[in-house]
């Protein structure tokens, strides 16, 4: 169907336009097919009769309709030209009527003839201005369908635009989103080696399946919830194995088994951002909570850890990371998503509320820089 009334292949074009033409055929030979002259000849007879008359007088039709949607619109009434496009109109439809009034005397009243009808008596110029009822009505559904098939493929092109526009600003602001926690990720790894040698399987294993998501499943549009919660608990694991018991870690995950789906290394960079925060700020003994919760398409995500005593960095918390990290989520899921870092007497948060259902994500695949 798309290609029947969009595409520009002759096939369609050619199939699209006859099937115009005849269903207005069809109409008309239904309408005057009633005339009273069935009466005298026989329904069949003044059918008959009447397809070849509509022939005849949609020839001019079709010139007209022809002339009005392919040459007097895009010349003339697109480009706002005005005046001049009535004017040609009213020149055109002179013409129009002039033809039929000879098609009339020269051709339609011999058939009449023909057919043991009476011939039309001279016909006066109201009359056949009254009779651009019905060429005027055709050349106005003709030009509605163009216009809306213009309107419908601006539509498109400002979408691919809009889509193109996001994809470009999704590899900027992408190139600042690294997974730069792995360097000291395996800094941390390396020296638990030397001190408590049983720790590191575990370690690497957990640190293996974040790097596969990152590397295989990133380059994609979109992944399943229940991975980037898993990549989440894996790294959440290598806290709370990295910290040496300075660490009371919590956390509760109730989107694993989800279906949904959501743009990959959406949730798992401000988790990571805000323990690298929390980390350089907190020496001593300290607790983070992580909740992750969904209910039908929201997805909620809530971070609580203990303040630092000096909190002069945590009222600078807006990092360029997580300056981009917002640009992301704008991009990604416009007026979809809350985002709110709420410092309290005793508890820093983060809470975040995406509608997993109204992602703007553009049709190339929003890769994530992994290298």
């Amino acid at each position: 169907m798309y290609s029947f009334v969009f595409s520009n292949n002759i096939k369609f074009r050619l199939l699209r336009h006859v099937a115009f033409w005849l269903s207005w055929f069809i109409y008309f030979i239904t309408i005057y097919s009633l005339r009273p002259g069935s009466s005298f000849i026989g329904y069949n007879t003044f059918l008959q009769y009447t397809i070849i008359e509509m022939a005849i007088l949609m020839s001019v039709d079709i010139v007209f309709c022809y002339s009005v949607v392919y040459l007097l619109v895009p010349r003339y009434l697109i480009k706002g030209r005005y005046i001049l496009f009535f004017l040609l109109l009213m020149i055109f439809m002179v013409i129009d009527i002039s033809v039929s009034d000879y098609f009339y005397r020269n051709l339609i009243n011999p058939l009449r003839q023909h057919f043991n009808l009476e011939p039309w008596k001279q016909i006066s110029f109201p009359q056949l201005l009254m009779g651009m009822s019905g060429v005027l009505m055709i050349t106005g559904c003709a030009t509605t369908i163009r216009f809306l098939k213009m309107w419908r493929l601006k539509e498109q092109e400002i979408q691919l635009l809009k889509s193109e526009k996001i994809s470009t600003e999704l590899k900027f602001v992408d190139t600042y989103i690294q997974p730069s926690f792995l360097p000291l990720l395996l800094k941390r790894i390396y020296s638990y080696s030397v001190s408590t040698p049983h720790k590191v399987p575990e370690m690497l294993d957990c640190t293996q399946r974040i790097m596969s998501y990152l590397i295989d499943e990133c380059n994609q549009s979109t992944v399943l919830l229940s991975r980037e919660m898993d990549v989440i608990k894996d790294f959440l694991q290598l806290e709370r194995l990295t910290t040496s018991g300075r660490l009371n870690l919590t956390y509760e995950l109730n989107a694993e088994s989800s279906n949904k789906r959501i743009v990959p290394f959406i949730l798992f960079p401000l988790i990571e951002n805000n323990f690298r925060q929390v980390n350089d700020n907190i020496t001593d003994n300290h607790w983070v909570n992580v909740s992750i919760s969904l209910n039908e398409s929201i997805l909620k995500l809530h971070i609580k850890n203990s303040k630092p005593v000096e909190t002069s960095n945590l009222m600078s918390y807006e990092t360029s990371n997580l300056q981009q990290i917002r640009k992301r989520l704008e991009l990604l899921y416009p007026e979809s998503h809350k985002l709110n870092i709420i410092i309290e007497e005793q508890v820093f948060s983060i809470k975040l509320e995406i509608a997993l259902n109204r992602s703007a994500i553009p049709s190339a695949s929003l890769a994530i820089s992994a290298a």
